[in-house]
């Protein structure tokens, strides 16, 4: 039989939202960027097409953490583990960015496809897991 729980939550206000909206809008650009970017690539070999794409999937994924750390700063410091797999995640995707633009300027990039697109996926992959932990623990924060 039902008792009747109610449950309470207490929403930020206005203002907290407001400051995380462009931080929020910024990483769902870089998830929209990366996906496309990595997926296509995969499909279709690397081409110069898929560095700009995954170029700016990256300067996305700055700002968006640059938006979340000076939130962070202002109202609360992030979980250490989001810390740890964000910076790791950030300087994956950096580290596969320069590994394409490097394949492509050496003209190298049949010889890198097969290799690239293996750790493509596992830094992708890596990167999903910080973007979704620190969309769970901000929405958990949200409503504290």
């Amino acid at each position: 039989m039902w008792t009747g729980v109610t449950v309470t939550l207490q929403l930020r206000p206005i203002g907290v939202i407001s400051m995380l909206l462009p931080a929020i809008i910024w990483m769902n650009l870089a998830l929209i960027f990366y996906t496309w970017a990595v997926f296509s690539g995969r499909r279709q070999g690397l081409h110069t097409r898929h560095l700009i794409i995954f170029g700016i999937g990256l300067a996305c994924d700055y700002l968006g953490t640059t938006e979340m750390s000076r939130f962070a700063l202002a109202h609360g410091k992030a979980p250490e583990w989001h810390n740890i797999t964000g910076i790791a995640s950030l300087g994956g995707m950096a580290f596969h960015f320069l590994l394409a633009l490097a394949a492509s300027l050496m003209g190298k990039t049949e010889t890198v496809n097969r290799i690239f697109h293996r750790v493509s996926l596992t830094i992708y992959s890596c990167w999903l897991i910080a973007f979704a932990s620190g969309a769970i623990s901000g929405m958990f924060r949200l409503y504290r």
